[in-house]
């Protein structure tokens, strides 16, 4: 949290747990304003915005006083746009919005300031679509052959799925190359 408050990461992260309410109040000011910019391009309404942002809030700062957060990898700002992020994804696609969702680099950038490969590999994910994201998924983390990926993803064949598999890498390759591109700007 680069804020200029004298709130570390880890001294924010000790008052939140503490119950502290300037606390609070300072991670709470200080970044509304990218959440509310995040919903806003991407079809929603400052209404949205707040919805999404006291969701994401509560979520966090019932994980940080649970003690989940205590070992963070990323600053708590990078992880509260993150979660925001995902709500807002979640609820577009309850709407039936989500092929609508424009995730400018302008946003990745925010998240990839602080772990530049992690972060960039989760916004490629979000950006490759549904399908490519679940044929990676069990591909590379659930290790399934391809004739069960193709089975459960409904493809014609094994050698439909590894050509889907295949483009899916390409398309993911060049998002990561761009957006690598733009942060080392």
């Amino acid at each position: 949290m680069n804020t200029g408050s004298k709130f570390s990461d880890k001294n924010l992260i000790q008052a939140l747990k503490a119950g502290d309410e300037k606390a609070l109040g300072v991670f709470y000011r200080e970044n509304f304003g990218k959440i509310a910019h995040l919903v806003l391009k991407n079809n929603g309404t400052n209404e949205d915005a707040k919805d999404i942002y006291q969701e994401g809030m509560i979520e966090v700062i019932t994980q940080v006083r649970a003690g989940k957060l205590d070992v963070l990898t990323s600053k708590l700002s990078t992880y509260l746009y993150a979660v925001c992020h995902h709500k807002w994804i979640d609820k577009l696609r309850q709407q039936n919005k989500v092929a609508d969702l424009t995730w400018e680099l302008e946003e990745a950038v925010v998240i990839l300031e602080e772990e530049p490969y992690e972060r960039a590999l989760e916004v490629v994910m979000s950006q490759v679509g549904q399908k490519c994201q679940e044929l990676l998924h069990a591909f590379y983390y659930e290790k399934l052959p391809m004739s069960q990926i193709a089975w459960r993803l409904g493809f014609k064949d094994d050698n439909s799925a590894k050509s889907q598999k295949n483009k899916c890498m390409d398309k993911a390759r060049e998002l990561a190359k761009e957006i690598l591109r733009t942060f080392n700007r």
